[in-house]
């Protein structure tokens, strides 16, 4: 059975892949967003944080605050409109190091070890997948590209053509 991705790479052959350092200075500008959320006294920024980092793909259009600074987009390879299911799957793996911070006594060292580790991961598959997709986005099947306006006639729509 093939995965939906070798169904719809043809549809998104034209679309105009992210460019790398785009890419982690959009997620830099949201790490930043997060942190500072998490300043925020209580259980109330560690909750605002988490949400952010989790569900910042799923905001309309699939553009991240970070991705607005960046002019990029996130859609995903079966041509729905970015959900917050599809968000949640794709940013796990960044939010990791954050939740395990949470645990007693350890979290700190597991967050920093397991984060440097998760982060090196992530940034070699977005750097050497010729598709761009990080581990993120082969969980949510989802593709970063450069925002353009449908004008254009890239394939960058949200929903079914």
């Amino acid at each position: 059975m093939p995965l939906r991705w070798e169904e719809q790479r043809e549809f998104f052959r034209d679309a105009r892949r992210a460019r790398y350092l785009a890419r982690l200075v959009g997620k830099a500008a949201d790490l930043i967003v997060a942190m500072s959320l998490w300043h925020i006294p209580g259980a109330a920024g560690v909750c605002a944080a988490l949400f952010y980092l989790l569900m910042c793909d799923g905001f309309p259009g699939g553009r991240s605050p970070g991705k607005v600074l960046t002019g990029l987009k996130v859609v995903r390879i079966d041509r729905d409109g970015m959900d917050f299911t599809a968000s949640l799957m794709r940013n796990l793996p960044v939010a990791a190091p954050f939740l395990l911070y949470l645990l007693p006594v350890i979290g700190p060292f597991l967050a920093y070890t397991v984060g440097f580790a998760i982060l090196l991961i992530e940034t070699y598959l977005g750097f050497y997948d010729p598709d761009g997709q990080r581990a993120g986005d082969t969980f949510a099947e989802t593709l970063v590209v450069e925002y353009r306006q449908g004008s254009d006639g890239v394939p960058l729509s949200d929903r079914r053509a």
